[in-house]
Order: structure tokens, then C-alpha cells, then sequence
């Protein structure tokens, strides 16, 4: 007998992770500075129900009125509570004793799971983008560090940019012999075996349907009531996932993270990038050695997202990737318009 999905999954597949009883809830009317990050994915960090928007509070503001004979103690405090906070994302977020806010913003929307490929076997396509549909939903929120090291709260979006899948025909109800074009999906056979689908969204960011939308339309288009991610041929398959921010006035850039279907980020683009906003080292003191180089390992993570890329498409190493390939969204990232 078939497990349901929520029981053969563990936990950390949720987009709310059980919290640690010792820590109180992060809600919005709890002190945040309660907060302790979850070394998770797609998990908001922080659920605020009074705005659907960037936070603009920060997080060392304090609600209570502080006449100015607190000010000196409330100023030792907060230098005090920064370098805790600081050292509790170094220690869920930072490589080498050492972070920048792209790197906390990669790590919020990794998947990052180990599964026994028994469970994989069960879970469906469906199932699979249901962490992104369960984000869509209240948006991700993701920490932010200003150069004072206050920590503001930025609420991502997130739509299915493009899909490229390649899947078994067995169980396909609809015969596929030829090209077709449905919802900008477009479905060709490959060969006997395996039928290719190309999704790439047209649709401005703020006009495109959500993502559980998306992925019933190509159970539609298949005529199939299940895709299991077995029947996926996963060296072949891919797909991208826009980031947008919800306050565009405090976040001007956005982000485009490339999946594969076996759990794993590939690799995060940016565009409108600021490269002291998101680049910028942090460490625990100032006398830190800053020995890592963020800029670079993301131009070294660009990299290998396009030979990935190749490497799905039958892209040899010496070729290029063909214009054709990249989708809409992924050329206006790369040309940064």
C-alpha cells in the first residue's frame, strides 16, 4: 500500500520546520531576537502578518520608548546581540568563518536533501514542486545584512521561469508522434522511449500564473493523473525558478536559481547585481583574515551553471551554448536587461 506524501517525506521537505521548544516562536509579536535559523531551504525565516512586503524594521529595533538615559546600555546591547546574531549565521549560512548576503540567499533556496532513492522513487512531479508552491504562497523570507550588520528581512517570490524535461512516454495516454504547442509548453518525441517537454515563461514576473498552475497543465497535456520523478530522465531535465523581491524600492536585484530533479540547486544568476550589496565579507571580528573571495566563486559558479547546461542539451565542452537554448528569463539575466 501506497504511503501518503507528508509521511514518506522527512520533516525538512516541509516549508516550516519544527522549531526548537527552547526557542519562542518567531512571530510578529515575539522579540525577534528569539530568532534561530533552521539549516534549511525554502524556509521562511521569519513570518510577518502585518506586511506582505520587505520588512523594513529592523531587527534590533526595539518597541519599547527608550528615554536617554538607556540609550548608552540599549547601544552596548545591540553591538553585543549583533555579533551573537552574526555568529549564529556564520554558523548556518558561512563557508571558512566567513558569509555575504548572496551566499545567504543561496542557502535559503536550496533544497539541500539527501533521500533514500526509495522515497525519490514515490514522489511525484507534482510533489516534488510542492516546496516551491508551498513559497509561493507567503513568499521566502531571507536575512539581509546592512554594512552596520542590521539584519532587515526581504520577501522573495518565486514562479517557474522554464522547464526542460525529459520523460519516459510509458503510461503516456496521448500518443505523441509530433511537435506540439500548448500554453507555451512545447512537447517533440525523442525516440521510442522519451518524450522532450520546453516550458519558458513569456509573462512578466507580477502576470504569470502560479506554479501549481503550471504543473498540472503538463499533467493535462500528458493526459497522465501521475508523473513519478523515476519516470524523469535526470541528466537530461532541468528547470529555473525566478526570485523576485516583493519591495523592489529595497531590493533592486532578483535572482534566477537553476534545479535539477534530483534535489540539487545548480547554481543561483543575479541580476541588477550590486556587487558591495551582495558580495560584501563579513566575519566575526574585524581582525578576521578575508580570504574568500565571493565575486569570484559566483563567476566560477556561472560557470558551471552553463556546463550543466551543455551537458543536458548534448552541448559539448568547446561549443557554445546555442542562443535558442536559454530561456527568456535566462537571457535577460545574461545580458542583465
Amino acid at each position: 500500500m501506497d504511503i501518503s506524501y507528508h509521511h514518506k517525506i522527512p520533516n525538512k521537505m516541509k516549508l516550516f520546520q519544527k522549531k526548537d521548544p527552547s526557542v519562542k516562536s518567531n512571530s510578529c509579536s515575539s522579540n525577534p531576537n528569539h530568532l534561530k535559523w533552521p539549516n534549511f531551504v525554502l524556509n521562511p525565516i521569519r513570518v510577518n502578518n502585518e506586511m506582505n512586503s520587505t520588512a523594513t524594521d529592523s531587527y534590533f529595533c526595539q518597541n519599547d520608548i527608550i528615554n536617554n538615559k538607556n540609550l548608552k546600555i540599549l547601544d552596548s546591547s545591540n553591538l553585543k546581540n549583533k555579533d551573537n546574531i552574526l555568529n549564529k549565521l556564520l554558523m548556518t549560512f558561512g563557508d571558512k568563518n566567513a558569509l555575504c548576503n548572496f551566499s545567504i540567499f543561496e542557502k535559503n533556496v536550496d533544497i539541500n536533501m539527501d533521500l533514500d532513492k526509495k522515497i525519490i522513487d514515490k514522489i511525484t512531479l507534482y510533489e516534488y514542486f510542492d516546496i516551491f508552491i508551498e513559497g509561493s504562497c507567503h513568499g521566502v523570507s531571507v536575512p539581509f545584512l546592512d554594512q552596520k550588520k542590521n539584519i532587515n528581512y526581504n520577501i522573495f517570490n518565486p514562479t517557474l521561469s522554464s522547464m526542460n524535461m525529459v520523460i519516459h512516454r510509458k503510461n503516456i495516454k496521448n500518443n505523441i508522434k509530433g511537435n506540439l504547442v500548448i500554453d507555451n509548453f512545447a512537447i517533440s518525441p525523442i525516440n521510442d522511449d522519451f518524450v522532450k517537454i520546453f516550458f519558458d515563461e513569456r509573462n512578466p514576473h507580477y502576470n504569470r500564473e502560479v506554479i501549481g498552475s503550471k504543473i498540472k497543465n503538463i499533467y493535462k497535456i500528458l493526459n497522465k493523473k501521475k508523473i513519478l520523478l523515476k519516470d524523469i530522465n535526470k541528466e537530461k531535465s532541468y528547470f529555473l525558478i525566478l526570485w523576485t523581491p516583493t519591495d523592489t524600492n529595497k531590493i533592486k536585484s532578483s535572482f534566477l536559481s537553476v534545479y535539477s530533479f534530483d534535489f540539487k540547486l545548480v547554481g543561483t544568476l543575479i541580476k541588477n547585481m550590486d556587487e558591495f550589496e551582495w558580495f560584501r565579507t563579513f566575519t566575526p571580528d574585524l581582525y578576521s583574515v578575508k580570504n574568500k573571495d565571493f565575486k569570484q566563486e559566483y563567476y566560477i559558479n556561472m560557470i558551471k551553471v552553463h556546463n550543466f547546461l551543455k551537458k543536458c542539451n548534448d552541448i559539448s565542452d568547446e561549443d557554445d551554448l546555442n542562443f535558442k537554448t536559454f530561456s527568456q528569463d535566462h537571457r535577460r539575466f545574461i545580458y542583465n536587461t
